[in-house]
């Protein structure tokens, strides 16, 4: 097993929803943002959910990527650590997604057009 559940014990697909909405709150802080960047461990989960085939578990991981890509004087080198990972690509990836999807999907990827 893989991402949250390697990291939690096995959670329904509700309870890690739950989990990322904590990270979305989480990463709305500037320090908290630097913290969650640092753990790429919980990067390559937000990664996983970015490629789920839950509909609400992308949105919540859409959501989350973007709170962490909001501009500020950090912004470029997390923007930069997005790309290497493959967030930014799964994102761009997701624009061919259900609207809900892709709909914050290009929210999230404004984010990344504002440097």
């Amino acid at each position: 097993s893989s991402g949250i559940n390697a990291e939690y014990g096995e959670l329904s697909e509700e309870e890690q929803e739950q989990v990322l909405c904590v990270f979305i709150n989480i990463a709305g802080g500037e320090m908290s943002r630097d913290l969650l960047m640092a753990r790429e461990d919980l990067l390559m989960c937000l990664l996983e959910f970015l490629c789920h085939s839950n509909s609400q578990l992308q949105i919540a991981a859409t959501t989350c990527v973007g709170q962490m890509a909001v501009h500020d004087e950090r912004s470029e080198g997390r923007h930069a650590k997005f790309r290497r990972m493959g967030h930014f690509a799964q994102l761009q990836s997701l624009l061919s997604a259900r609207p809900e999807v892709s709909d914050r999907a290009k929210i999230a990827l404004q984010y990344f057009r504002i440097e």
